[in-house]
């Protein structure tokens, strides 16, 4: 695993082992959507990483990251492993480290390159900040899309880190989307009932380790610093804001601090924000904190770099499909060849050697019983070991044409998020969180597998064999 000093030491490792090019700066793209859809256009063609600067009404040095891991290349280096590793390697990894992971706490430093410049009381201004309206349908400019948001238990101390989408709605109001099922959420309701306001920090701009460690999440009482320490192989270097009991990151880009009281004290409308689903969710009113510090860091004398948001992010679908692998090793499926995930991880394809009638079968049921943390996972597909499960193609021709709907297919019922398109608003108001989910049984019959027609598809050992003679002349 690599030790990410910071965000930018993550770009510095992009373009020294992926090229200059991996991180393309654009500059003149408008807050007001513009940034939204480039990063949009290029995040569908797996395009590069962009780092917008000069934003019109903002001064040059403030500027916004996206696609930060939009790629299986991105994500490789942010392990620390071989740019060019492949697909189910980078899987596997991942799964092999988690295997062996032993948390590690932060180290506390007594300053940190986030103090650099500090606003408090009437000085706080989040409009300062050239945060993006992404989508035209959007609600607000929302800061937070891939950052961390602290919290503390009170009874326990246990230091919570979760991700959750945060508008601005004023130059010292930020107003935060919590699930009713999240760690933050159980933790604010603690400080609630005993009439106090809950203190908070949210962070924008970390490196890629804390920034996808902040959005899996750790078990209860297990704190994601300590997680991100034993991915690094060290302590997550941390300081205490004045006043407060919150470690945040020393190098972080810029951190948000205040407290959040209920909603019934004070709210604001928030939403609706384009989430991953690809539809606009969420539109009512949320609690806010009430911001009294930012802390940022500057650029050779000019202010920062600011929100990232995962367009195109491969880290959570690789990590959906790690976990889901170990999830069935743990369940006794035997020799599975790979697991991968599309859509972030609304389709979950799993390769087996078929060695008996039910293997197919138990995957799936194994798969499709894996506790989530508000996951929307609607299709499970298992196909034999001759497809390339990280090439939607291949996943599909095994679907088309080793299927029969009329035996292969099965369909469940699961709970799912509230973040989900698909829910209607009866089921909503009725308080049904629950789904369908289809359970895709694409390998050969096993039956009769010997005698299924053989594919006419070149062995991969040949295919291999011609892009190397050919690399220079052909794109293969």
């Amino acid at each position: 695993m690599t030790d990410f000093h910071d965000l930018r030491h993550y770009i510095d490792n992009l373009r020294e082992k992926l090229g200059d090019d991996e991180v393309r700066v654009i500059e003149g793209a408008d807050w007001d959507l513009e940034i939204g859809c480039i990063t949009e256009l290029l995040a569908e063609k797996e395009g590069p990483a962009l780092l917008f600067d000069n934003i019109p009404g903002y001064p040059p040095g403030y500027r916004v990251f996206a696609n930060f891991m939009g790629t299986a290349q991105r994500c490789a280096v942010a392990l620390g492993l071989p740019a060019d590793t492949s697909k189910m390697d980078i899987i596997r990894a991942w799964k092999d480290l988690s295997k062996r992971i032993e948390p590690i706490p932060p180290i506390e430093v007594s300053t940190g390159t986030v103090l650099q410049n500090v606003m408090e009381g009437d000085d706080v201004d989040l409009t300062a900040f050239p945060t993006p309206r992404w989508h035209e349908g959007d609600g607000g400019r929302y800061i937070g899309t891939a950052c961390m948001v602290i919290t503390r238990d009170p009874d326990t101390g246990w230091v919570n880190v979760g991700t959750y989408r945060g508008c601005v709605q004023g130059k010292d109001r930020l107003s935060l989307w919590m699930l009713g099922n999240r760690h933050a959420l159980a933790i604010a309701k603690k400080y609630w009932a005993r009439g106090q306001a809950c203190p908070i920090a949210v962070v924008v701009g970390s490196d890629p380790i804390l920034s996808t460690v902040a959005a899996i999440a750790a078990p209860a009482g297990v704190s994601e610093f300590d997680v991100a320490g034993g991915l690094r192989g060290k302590g997550v270097e941390i300081l205490y804001a004045p006043g407060s009991d919150l470690p945040i990151p020393a190098h972080a880009e810029i951190v948000i601090q205040g407290e959040m009281p209920p909603v019934e004290e004070e709210s604001v409308l928030e939403g609706p924000f384009g989430e991953w689903t690809g539809y606009f969710t969420h539109a009512g009113h949320e609690t806010v904190v009430r911001v009294n510090r930012i802390m940022h860091r500057d650029t050779l004398g000019a202010p920062p770099m600011i929100p990232t948001v995962p367009a195109g992010d491969q880290a959570v679908p690789l990590y959906s499909a790690s976990v889901t692998w170990d999830h069935l090793e743990a369940s006794g499926v035997q020799n599975i060849r790979g697991v991968w995930a599309y859509a972030r991880q609304l389709m979950m394809v799993i390769s087996i050697e078929q060695t008996g009638a039910g293997d197919a079968m138990h995957a799936l049921l194994a798969a499709a019983g894996r506790k989530r943390t508000g996951g929307m996972e609607r299709y499970f597909v298992v196909v034999d070991e001759d497809i390339d499960i990280t090439d939607i193609n291949h996943v599909l021709w095994a679907m088309f044409t080793r299927v029969d709907p009329s035996e292969s297919i099965h369909i469940l019922r699961t709970p799912t998020t509230a973040i989900d398109p698909r829910l209607s608003p009866a089921k909503r108001e009725a308080g049904d969180m629950s789904m369908g989910i289809v359970l895709i049984d694409a390998c050969k019959p096993f039956a009769w597998k010997d005698s299924y027609p053989s594919a006419n598809r070149f062995d991969e050992s040949y295919r291999a064999e011609i892009r190397e003679r050919w690399k220079a002349t052909l794109p293969l």
